[in-house]
């Protein structure tokens, strides 16, 4: 086919570069199989699928990349790649139908467009449904793992221990090391250093405004 293509991956981890780079490989090897031409580098981004939209801004640099240079196609290893809230993905999606752009989802075997070149009339009911499942699913999650802190934490001050003897919160007296901090607040050092606000960069971070200022004094950006 020779269609013009792209790639975005994401993983939620600021430290897990080996994720995006399975999902590169796997990504590759689809548009080998489809004949189709990778025109630009993989667009990867370590960020919490939660974040909104328009605060990924390597996810934004990637549509407006395909509206701008002819794209025919972006790659994505799973739906919930392009977001979880359901809106934000069907957004993006109308995003990519009004100006031509396909999505390929390879984990869910899905495109925006038919072989035949017409929208996909299934494509926002299954979004729809996976998104609301895929949702409720974490907000299951959620509420038992704090449920079980929660009980967890009361067993521990009703037998007169401290936070620190349950695995919560950092053993009195430890301090972590610039190194770890480094490491553990990249993408809020990334962000700073492209001059980016502490309020803005925290939101793309995922960290709070407090500890976005403690980073910025404490690496001088």
């Amino acid at each position: 086919m020779n269609r013009r293509s792209i790639i975005y991956g994401r993983v939620s981890s600021t430290g897990d570069r080996q994720n995006t780079d399975r999902q590169t490989y796997s990504l590759t090897k689809l548009i080998d199989a489809n004949n189709d031409l990778l025109v630009h580098e993989p667009f990867l981004e370590h960020i919490s699928g939660a974040t909104p939209n328009k605060d990924r801004p390597v996810f934004m640099e990637c549509l407006n990349y395909a509206k701008d240079n002819a794209v025919d196609v972006i790659y994505f290893s799973s739906m919930d790649r392009m977001g979880r809230a359901i809106w934000e993905v069907l957004e993006s999606i109308k995003f990519c139908l009004d100006h031509k752009i396909n999505c390929i989802f390879q984990k869910e075997g899905m495109s925006l467009y038919m072989e035949d070149g017409t929208e996909n009339p299934f494509l926002a009911i299954f979004c729809s449904v996976i998104s609301t499942c895929a949702k409720v699913e974490r907000d299951s999650i959620k509420f038992r793992l704090n449920d079980a802190r929660r009980r967890k934490i009361e067993l521990a001050l009703s037998s007169g221990k401290t936070l620190a003897d349950v695995g919560f919160g950092r053993p009195k007296g430890t301090v972590k090391t610039k190194e770890r901090k480094e490491l553990e607040y990249a993408a809020t050092i990334k962000a700073l250093k492209r001059g980016l606000s502490i309020r803005d960069a925290a939101k793309i971070s995922n960290v709070s405004v407090s500890t976005c200022q403690r980073v910025k004094k404490e690496f001088a950006l």
